[in-house]
């Protein structure tokens, strides 16, 4: 059994800018002043084609879609956020940010069976965005598909209760913990300090102050028998955390940033090396004014 797919989905950033609502609790975010939106967005789609040139070149189906310009989404790029696949079901997810709940978008779904690729809703969370309650998809949730786990760093962004509900509908066991960045700041969403692949698993666990949530991860993923790979809280800034295993048995690729690339040491790129080729992705545009690296970007079409 294997925890990845070689199949993803894509959104075309074709109204990317900077989010000022998402700013408030995404610290990745910096909003860049010496150049023009219209650039920045230039910019963006030109990293994002590039993404998915590079990914085409290393045998990864890319499924590329985009929305109406009309709406003026600029963080559609990140779709792992509202949709998640789960075999032959799929979940809408409750979104945070109001700017962002309108990329949510059925006709993807239909698109995508026109393509061979059927999914049945399991749940759309979306009515709980009226109770201020959150989940944010695989942002909020990494999943250990293999051994059916879930983990999940609590957050306004991701909230434990509809957490429970996911791993409930999806049939996994839920692990929840509060996790902070290098500032002491709540991290708003898991994938940043975390990866889990068919062979290893990446976490920072200095994010990890409460000793016994920390101990309590560390058990579960030694449990599962991958090598762990452990990031600083210095590296987790770097997006080192958000990267993704793609591919299948006879192929099996890291998608990283540069940035995350650069931050690692030779020691953690031998270790996710060994069974995998890393695959370097540039999109200093996309992570500097959007706040989300290579895993946010990508859905992936279980």
């Amino acid at each position: 059994m294997s925890q990845i797919t070689k199949n993803i989905l894509m959104i075309k950033p074709n109204s990317f800018g900077y989010n000022d609502e998402t700013s408030n609790d995404n610290y990745f975010q910096k909003n860049v002043s010496h150049i023009s939106s219209s650039e920045i967005k230039s910019i963006a789609i030109q990293e994002f084609e590039n993404m998915v040139s590079i990914l085409e070149n290393n045998g990864i189906n890319v499924v590329v879609m985009e929305n109406d310009k009309n709406k003026r989404l600029t963080d559609d790029v990140f779709p792992n956020n509202w949709i998640s696949f789960h075999e032959d079901k799929y979940v809408i997810h409750s979104m945070f940010a109001k700017s962002r709940r309108s990329e949510k978008n059925q006709s993807f779904i239909k698109d995508l069976a026109s393509m061979n690729f059927s999914y049945e809703l399991l749940n759309d969370y979306s009515e709980f965005e009226n109770e201020s309650i959150f989940l944010e998809g695989t942002g909020s949730v990494v999943l250990d598909r293999i051994n059916k786990v879930a983990y999940c760093s609590i957050s306004k962004r991701s909230n434990n209760k509809l957490f429970k509900l996911f791993c409930d509908d999806i049939g996994y066991n839920a692990i929840s913990f509060t996790s902070f960045d290098l500032r002491g700041n709540l991290i708003y969403h898991t994938n940043v300090m975390m990866s889990i692949g068919d062979e290893f698993s990446l976490v920072c666990l200095e994010s990890i102050k409460d000793v016994n949530e920390r101990n309590k991860v560390k058990k579960s993923l030694e449990k599962s028998g991958k090598k762990i790979v452990i990031i600083s809280l210095e590296q987790v800034d770097s997006f080192a955390g958000n990267i993704i295993q793609l591919g299948d048995n006879k192929n099996k690729i890291i998608v990283l940033s540069e940035e995350a690339y650069e931050s690692l040491n030779n020691h953690q790129k031998n270790i996710l090396s060994a069974e995998s080729k890393l695959v370097v992705i540039p999109i200093p545009t996309i992570q500097t004014c959007g706040g989300g690296s290579v895993r946010c970007m990508i859905a992936e079409l279980i």
